[in-house]
């Protein structure tokens, strides 16, 4: 017990620590300001619940040194793997220990009664865990045939989780594959071709199912309603912008009403109005209640967790150790970003929850586990008298 606290003790880990800890009491209180005709009571247990479990995952994550983790990785992908497909098996029953309830229209979650686990929460987890595995012990992504199989473990999630769909969540695999291949010594020429071949792609996705010719012959990747949001973020009318995208539209409302010091905690006249606030769009509650200086507070805590961990990977020397932290700096700050843009109607409404902050069992708990994860690398980065990890000649 007393080398548990010793290593919590360790300088590096105290800006995770208290940006955790930042993050999850926001998040809490401005979810304990929706009133009771929002299923207040149960909303803010459950959340208070979510977060205990959460921070035992986190307490978890220090009793074993993270290179023991590391074997686990490929039997933690496939078991997420396997839930993940589990959810978009067509027939699945809908209520019930068990089932795949249709909730906002995803199939995105199984019912295990006290809570509804969301497998992809797990999958973004498992994922940056089996790539950093993966990169450690090949060097052949170096080339453009080597980048097949990494792109391979990213893509299969990506589209199961699309199927859902939860076109948020499956987007947040791209940006942390680039970031760890980029950060395992792939050459740059080669991810840029992959960029420009997805840029040259996208009018195939967006046609694809259309009354256009040859791409009506296609099945649709997209579906119905996000192509609605995606047309509502860009519609110069705002009659048209104001019934296809309310949700956005009442949050940025409730995000610039609260001014420069807000109107107080649990103070949130606009923000009720708002659906689905506690999940993907609670930056506009702590924007009501707290304004510009609250915003600014879960800013500089983001950036403070962010900053943390890149120094827990630029001094982890160690391969899977340097990597892992990569990916899941990549994969919370892509999730950060994301949800941010929402909210400031800068990129089409994806559900995607922000973490430590909003309301979710799942999110909470994959957060924080995340967060333990980086906390395991930096108190256990073996000493390596070798030259650094990923050079080339």
């Amino acid at each position: 017990m007393n080398r548990f606290w010793q290593q919590l003790a360790i300088a590096t880990n105290w800006p995770i620590l208290v940006s955790v800890a930042v993050l999850t009491t926001i998040g809490c209180i401005s979810i304990a300001a929706i009133p009771n005709t929002l299923r207040h009571n149960e909303i803010v247990h459950n959340q208070l619940v979510f977060v205990c479990i959460g921070i035992v995952g986190l307490v978890a994550m220090q009793w074993v040194n993270y290179a023991r983790v590391a074997r686990w990785s490929w039997g933690f992908y496939i078991v997420s793997l396997l839930l993940v497909i589990y959810t978009v098996i067509p027939g699945m029953p809908r209520s019930g220990f068990g089932s795949v309830p249709i909730i906002n229209g995803a199939h995105a979650w199984i019912d295990l009664k006290l809570l509804h686990l969301e497998p992809a929460e797990l999958m973004k987890l498992a994922f940056c865990m089996v790539m950093a595995r993966y990169l450690r012990f090949r060097s052949n992504y170096r080339t453009l045939m080597g980048l097949a199989p990494p792109f391979l473990l990213a893509l299969v999630p990506f589209m199961l989780i699309l199927l859902q769909p939860a076109l948020g969540m499956a987007l947040l695999f791209l940006p942390t594959l680039f970031a760890m291949l980029f950060a395992a010594g792939a050459k740059v020429k080669h991810l840029l071709g992959v960029v420009l071949m997805g840029f040259m792609l996208l009018p195939v996705v967006w046609l694809s199912g259309t009354n256009v010719p040859f791409f009506k012959h296609l099945p649709s990747l997209l579906m119905p309603y996000q192509r609605v949001r995606i047309m509502a973020m860009v519609n110069a009318n705002p009659s048209n912008a104001i019934v296809a995208d309310y949700q956005r539209q009442r949050a940025l409302t409730a995000l610039g009403s609260g001014g420069f010091a807000g109107k107080g905690a649990g103070h949130i006249p606009v923000g009720v109005k708002v659906p689905e606030v506690h999940t993907d769009m609670i930056i506009a509650l702590i924007g009501e209640q707290f304004g510009l200086i609250g915003v600014s507070i879960v800013l500089a805590a983001y950036l403070v967790l962010f900053a943390a961990g890149i120094e827990i990977a630029a001094a982890t020397k160690e391969p899977f150790g340097r990597l892992l932290a990569v990916g899941i700096v990549a994969m919370l700050t892509a999730q950060t970003f994301l949800n941010l843009l929402v909210c400031l109607r800068l990129a089409p409404v994806t559900g995607i929850t922000l973490p430590f902050v909003s309301f979710g069992g799942s999110s909470l708990l994959a957060s924080f586990l995340a967060a333990g994860l980086l906390l395991n690398i930096g108190q256990n980065r073996p000493l390596v008298i070798a030259r650094s990890s990923f050079e080339f000649d």
